[in-house]
């Protein structure tokens, strides 16, 4: 009997490698929204550290009072880019979820077929060694 093949093999393979991407996708996504995270917590910590310094001048206080709005700005813009972040970031999960459970169906495709190719074989085998004792028992 011949040498087990899986018919879909280059699908399987098909699929790996875009489970393989999906994950990478995920991975760089999840990467990039901490990098976003950990800027705006260093972004809330600069705004902290300002709101302790007590200027004594007009002048200090006004560049005080801009920056200070400056870092509001950048709060903000953060807070709306890591919202975008976690969509992104929730999607790539579901692509990467998806292309797993492609995945996993095409590989128990693939075990089924082993096993109903090795009780063909085991069939073949029985029904051959059948024969050769009932050719010693005639003989």
């Amino acid at each position: 009997m011949e040498k087990f093949q899986f018919s879909l093999e280059k699908v399987l393979d098909y699929r790996w490698l875009q489970e393989q991407d999906a994950k990478r996708v995920y991975a760089s996504a999840q990467k990039a929204l901490n990098e976003q995270e950990s800027i705006l917590q260093q972004i809330k910590q600069e705004k902290n550290e300002l709101m302790e310094i007590r200027e004594t001048t007009v002048n200090r206080m006004q560049v005080q009072q801009w920056y200070l709005l400056d870092l509001n700005q950048r709060l903000v813009a953060t807070t709306q880019t890591i919202q975008e972040m976690r969509q992104y970031v929730a999607t790539a999960l579901q692509n990467y979820i998806t292309a797993q459970k492609e995945r996993k169906i095409l590989e128990k495709l693939s075990e089924k077929q082993l096993e109903e190719y090795q009780l063909a074989a085991n069939r073949e085998e029985q029904k051959m060694l059948d024969e050769m004792a009932s050719r010693r028992r005639i003989s």
